[in-house]
């Protein structure tokens, strides 16, 4: 606690204070070493699944996969929003979004039959998850979120490293990107929200629709190789 709680011109004096603190380059590359690892780790389960559903059903439910890292200023910043030194200890200690990856998966039932799937191998931790498919935002925003812990292993032995996975469809990561660029860090009008709600409950019944169009081709040419 910094004892600014209750004062909002010594918080905004505290945030000045600590913007002006780093964590030294060399140290930051040492933090997120690991966590890369892990997160290539998760990557390679993740092509893993797909070309064995691929091998096995003739069929694909990962459209693509992105990664990132968190980067040294997001880092210092989640920090001071927390109130938290600006370390890399602190950020090991607090921190489990350094690591990110996202899976965009076709349709929904997709997103289901790899979590599954993540939830059958047993040397992974889950440390947190959230259903906002099944329960969106009030926004319309929905995607799967987990937080896995992924074993690295190094001289001192293995230690678990905190993965965050986002799965959802490409109908949701379309909304998800546009909400994003049109309404991050501004000042969002009440009808602008409305019609968010709008396209995400209209692109979730494109989505249904499309699939419903999959599963009757599938139906009638059941050998159909695919590309």
């Amino acid at each position: 606690m910094t004892g600014y709680e209750n004062d909002p011109n010594g918080y905004a004096a505290y945030v000045a204070q600590k913007a002006n603190d780093h964590i030294p380059q060399e140290e930051y590359d040492q933090l997120v070493e690991p966590y890369r690892e892990a997160m290539t780790r998760l990557e390679v389960r993740m092509k893993g699944l797909n070309e064995d559903y691929r091998k096995k059903y003739r069929d694909y439910p990962i459209h693509n996969i992105q990664t990132r890292i968190k980067s040294r200023k997001s880092i210092e910043h989640k920090l001071v929003a927390r109130k938290l030194p600006i370390t890399a200890f602190a950020a090991k200690d607090t921190l489990t979004d350094i690591a990110g990856i996202r899976v965009i998966c076709y349709f929904t039932d997709d997103v289901y039959h790899i979590l599954a799937a993540i939830k059958s191998q047993t040397d992974l931790m889950i440390i947190k998850e959230s259903d906002y498919i099944t329960y969106p935002k009030s926004s319309g925003y929905k995607s799967y979120h987990m937080v896995l812990g992924i074993p690295v292993y190094r001289i001192e032995g293995m230690q678990y490293y905190p993965v965050e996975i986002q799965l959802r469809t490409l109908a949701m990561d379309l909304w998800a990107s546009m909400e994003h660029r049109i309404c991050y860090k501004g000042e969002i009008p009440d009808e602008t929200t409305d019609a968010f709600t709008r396209y995400s409950n209209e692109l979730s019944e494109m989505e249904r629709r499309m699939k419903h169009h999959l599963d009757e081709i599938r139906r009638n040419n059941p050998q159909e190789p695919m590309q």
